[in-house]
């Protein structure tokens, strides 16, 4: 089959690696398989990389990272449906509704639909966006948040069919009058071939961190919650007077961080090394005793799975999350860790916890990644999306 990710990131951000991770099994299976997703930096013509027999679309871009990095820039979304007038797909999988996506899709299908063509039109649905979730808050005038709720709730119901990250997402897809047959429940996972492991002495060394620990672990390009983790470090800080946290990411989001520099002493108990390369973030992770996913809750968070939930079963080390959505249920039901409940110092328990029970830390680290190599592999997960096409088909 000849298939088409429409991805409204950045490359190497957020949503894009669930369409490598998906893309690149499809391809080894035999598929021709495309991403159209967005250049890192400004970019007059765009570029196309292959990865893993992926042909990766790089759009192009006439502003810095940070100017309409959410699918609205106009050179990308007019380039994009130049393109789509001249190419044919059998499915297109477009992942959200940013316009990016949106836009070409809707305009592949109507070509398609105009001359009775057998392309299917996917949609992956893997956060809340209007409605109480991502953006909300972010909207001055309410309507424009009621509007943009409408083409994310259409985009579904026009839909072939829809994958769904999370429970939560399903029961509003069902809310919709979407029926179970045209929905899959499909979480994001781990390419386990990227993530090779070290031990936590050598990965210190490596990137320069003292080998005096323990050490707790964030990563994440979107900087959510950091209030939150600050908060839970400070009461972890009182009682483990040696614990240190290294928080990994940035970028346009670099800000979000002056919580720790206002607080805590960098350098000595806080490392901020920025944004690193993708390929780096198992020698990062592999470098902390524990892995840290603190979550308020919020509709947002109880929708989404993060992607960093299934690097850190790669790592092969324990996880304190919170207790929210599929997330906590997924670390409490694969006894990969403590999934903490509401409260920055009830997560602090919980990350004491772990670090004292020697057994059980190592149980749920080995625990986390036995997770990363089967269930929650790439190249298992691909089985279920490659049924729900062929179903549809």
């Amino acid at each position: 089959m000849k298939i088409l990710f429409l991805n409204h990131n950045i490359i190497w951000r957020g949503t894009f690696f669930r369409c490598l991770g998906f893309a690149r099994e499809l391809a080894r299976l035999g598929h021709h398989v495309e991403i159209w997703t967005v250049a890192p930096e400004a970019d007059l013509i765009g570029k196309t990389v292959i990865i893993d027999s992926v042909n990766i679309w790089q759009t192009p871009r006439w502003g810095n990272v940070g100017d309409h990095d959410g699918g609205y820039a106009m050179i990308d979304n007019g380039i994009r449906l130049i393109r789509s007038t001249f190419d044919a797909w059998d499915i297109v999988h477009a992942f959200d509704h940013r316009p990016n996506v949106l836009l070409p899709w809707l305009w592949l299908r109507y070509r398609e639909r105009k001359r009775q063509g057998k392309t299917l039109f996917f949609s992956d649905w893997c956060d809340w966006w209007a409605g109480g979730g991502i953006t909300t808050s972010r909207r001055a005038i309410a309507g424009i948040d009621r509007i943009e709720q409408r083409i994310e709730e259409k985009s579904k119901i026009l839909s072939d069919g829809v994958t769904v990250i999370s429970t939560v997402l399903y029961d509003r897809a069902n809310q919709l009058a979407i029926a179970n047959e045209k929905l899959l429940l499909l979480p994001s996972g781990i390419h386990i071939a990227s993530f090779p492991q070290y031990d936590k002495t050598t990965s210190r060394r490596l990137i320069g961190l003292p080998q005096e620990g323990p050490f707790f672990g964030f990563i994440g390009f979107s900087l959510w919650d950091l209030e939150y983790l600050a908060n839970a470090y400070s009461h972890l800080k009182r009682r483990i007077k040696n614990a240190k946290l290294l928080v990994i990411g940035g970028g346009v989001e670099e800000r979000a961080k002056e919580v720790f520099r206002q607080r805590f002493r960098i350098g000595q108990d806080v490392f901020l090394p920025g944004v690193i390369p993708f390929s780096d973030a198992p020698l990062y992770l592999s470098a902390c005793d524990v892995q840290l996913l603190p979550m308020s809750d919020t509709l947002a968070n109880r929708a989404r799975i993060p992607n960093k939930l299934f690097d850190y079963y790669a790592s092969g080390r324990p996880i304190v999350a919170s207790d929210i959505g599929d997330t906590g249920t997924f670390v409490r039901e694969h006894r990969t860790g403590i999934a903490a409940r509401e409260g920055e110092a009830v997560f602090a328990d919980a990350c004491i916890r772990i670090v004292e029970d020697r057994s059980l830390s190592s149980a749920c680290g080995k625990q986390a990644r036995r997770m990363a190599e089967t269930q929650f592999s790439y190249s298992n997960l691909v089985d279920s999306l490659l049924r729900f096409y062929q179903k549809m088909l």
